[in-house]
């Protein structure tokens, strides 16, 4: 049984600090890690409502260049529809990489949601962390507001992981975290790819011209 409480007091109130961490813990003492961890999956939810957005703003404007190309195979002007096929394309590629990271972010959410339920922390919440870092990166030129905030958050969950180790830099990079991080990534390309056949219609393939892919990248080449 006390073995039992001393890890409910270390989930909700630390470890104990060293003194130097004691006096900057009387200044301003570090919320409890399922508080930090909480603030994370809210913070990360905001994140993907601001993706869903640009999805949806994405998907409108290739629905728009997708009218534009058909009609222009159509009318038999090649040279305008090469233009409207290629310019899809781009959007397309962006669309990969939003769906891409939106979907690996729910996964991240998921075992955060799962930290605080089971408290395995190593387990669940290392592995969400290096992800989140990599996630992130995907985002750095593209969507630079979304970029700073999952960084904000990946660097508040090591702060907190290193307060519960009390103070000991918290180990990301073993075979078994590295491992589930790229798991949570390769789900959420695979997840994309499909979500991509289903949303964005090929386009019709104009004589000269290469056809359209639906996903325009592969999942190798997402955040390059």
């Amino acid at each position: 049984m006390s073995g039992l409480n001393d890890w409910n007091k270390r989930w909700y109130e630390q470890k104990k600090d060293t003194i130097g961490q004691k006096i900057m813990n009387t200044i301003r003492p570090p919320p409890p890690l399922k508080n930090q961890i909480t603030s994370a999956i809210y913070k990360i939810a905001m994140q993907i409502s601001k993706l869903d957005y640009n999805l949806g703003k994405l998907e409108a404007y290739d629905k728009q260049l997708f009218e534009k190309t058909v009609n222009s195979i159509v009318e038999g002007d090649k040279s305008k529809a090469g233009m409207y096929a290629n310019e899809v394309a781009e959007v397309r590629k962006m669309a990969k990489v939003l769906l891409t990271v939106r979907f690996a972010l729910e996964r991240v959410k998921l075992r955060l949601d799962t930290t605080l339920i089971f408290g395995d922390v190593n387990a669940d919440l290392a592995p969400a962390i290096v992800a989140l870092k990599n996630v992130a990166g995907y985002l750095k030129g593209m969507m630079p507001d979304v970029f700073t905030e999952l960084i904000g958050v990946d660097e508040e969950l090591q702060m907190a992981m290193m307060q519960y180790s009390s103070g000991n830099v918290p180990i990301l990079e073993n075979e078994y975290v590295t491992e589930e991080a790229r798991k949570i990534l390769k789900d959420a390309s695979l997840v994309a790819e499909q979500r991509m056949k289903q949303e964005f219609p090929e386009i019709p393939s104009i004589e000269g011209i290469p056809s359209s892919s639906t996903t325009g990248t592969t999942a190798s080449e997402v955040g390059k």
